[in-house]
């Protein structure tokens, strides 16, 4: 998929292509990339139309989907979720842990789910 756009400026209220945390958001049917902030292209090392090309999976270590998966199959109640723990997957394959923070909402007609991502690990942090 071929992206000319920029990221959102805001979503939900939320800083997006500014914010110094990695965020994102998905489709929470086929767990594909609908947005990407710059902090993220940064952090994983993707281009822009690299990241919106994927899935979640994709920044997963393969042991770690099966969890992924059961935790993405059923809705949850719309709203804010907090402090999930997971570890992802940079293009060169560095795991690190990350918190997550998001938020279910629609997006451009599709249940999606925002994503920001803070690393567990100072060292990591907003690079």
């Amino acid at each position: 998929m071929k992206v000319d756009t920029q990221p959102e400026p805001e979503v939900l209220g939320i800083p997006f292509a500014k914010n110094p945390h990695p965020m994102w958001i998905f489709d929470r049917q086929t767990l594909a990339f609908l947005e990407v902030n710059d902090a993220a292209l940064r952090r994983y090392g993707y281009s822009r139309n690299e990241f919106l090309s994927m899935t979640l999976r994709d920044i997963r270590p393969a042991e770690d989907v099966p969890e992924l998966l059961r935790q993405t199959k059923d809705p949850r109640p719309m709203g804010e979720s907090t402090g999930d723990q997971w570890r992802h997957m940079t293009k060169d394959g560095t795991v690190f842990p990350v918190a997550i923070t998001s938020w279910e909402f629609i997006f451009r007609g599709k249940k999606a789910e925002l994503v920001l991502a803070r690393a567990e690990d100072p060292e990591w942090s907003c690079r």
